[in-house]
């Protein structure tokens, strides 16, 4: 089977994925509906969460995705709430892999407003751990305690800081530090963790299966300004990032290559 190619122009901008413009993000204020105190809606997150999702996620993932896991353990054994950094490379596999990685716990994402924008399913994306970026400054204080109350929990955070989709790239892009203001807001480790793909031994015609690789915690240094613990963080992230997805060797599903300058990006 021939290999897909995808031209690309911008690594910081360019958004691949399948639903890139199609869905119309509506604003997200300070009236955006972060927690939910109702017991019938705290009921429902439950059972969504807790008993169908979490087992039918475990079966999905196994078996579509042929999920491996490794080093998990550091997370089961961190005693407070931590932030995920990953590489963003997997419209479903990135929505359904954090909830398996934080087990027991519970895991949320840091998603654009287009994620709780589709009509019809913004209950059910929140009761699965979505958590959207605000866009005014008021709204962006009620997402930071949203934040500050999911730690408080000892919940999972989960953020691609790369934002936007490139499906099955197999190397890791560079991303700004910006997210990373969170873990040392919250004084919790940030940890780094890295989808890779492995090719089908049987099968060919299916996409490549998945591996993800847990890295080790990171804690901000409380002795740094918050911006240089922010860009320090950062740095340690990236760099376990970008040595793991070198020496893993992920399989190159999808080709990426730079466009030339009379040749438009795919879409």
């Amino acid at each position: 089977m021939s290999r897909k190619t995808i031209y690309y122009h911008d690594p910081l901008h360019d958004d691949f994925a399948p639903t890139n413009g199609r869905i119309r993000p509506k604003p997200i204020g300070a009236d955006f509906p972060y927690e939910h105190p109702s017991p019938v809606w705290q009921a429902l997150a439950f059972v969504v969460y807790r008993l169908i999702m979490t087992p039918f996620l475990f079966l999905y993932c196994k078996l579509v995705f042929g999920l491996r896991i490794e080093n998990r353990k550091v997370l089961r054994e961190l005693p407070g709430g931590y932030f995920l950094y990953g590489n963003h490379t997997n419209t479903l596999a990135d929505a359904f892999i954090p909830t398996l990685l934080a087990f027991p716990r519970r895991a949320n994402i840091v998603t654009a407003a287009d994620t709780v924008s589709i009509p019809g399913v913004r209950n059910i994306v929140q009761m699965l751990g979505a958590v959207p970026l605000a866009d005014t400054i008021d709204g962006t204080r009620q997402f930071l305690a949203a934040l500050h109350r999911r730690i408080e929990r000892r919940q999972a955070i989960m953020i691609y800081p790369g934002a936007h989709i490139w499906p099955y790239y197999n190397g890791i892009r560079p991303f700004p530090d910006t997210a990373f203001a969170y873990p040392v807001r919250e004084q919790v480790p940030a940890v780094g963790v890295v989808v890779v793909y492995r090719q089908r031994k049987l099968l060919r015609f299916l996409p490549p299966c998945i591996t993800v690789v847990v890295g080790e915690p990171f804690y901000p240094d409380p002795s740094l300004p918050p911006r240089s613990a922010r860009r320090a963080l950062h740095r340690k992230v990236y760099t376990f990032m970008c040595d793991t997805a070198a020496r893993r060797r992920s399989y190159a599903h999808i080709e990426y290559l730079p466009a030339q300058d009379t040749q438009p990006a795919a879409q």
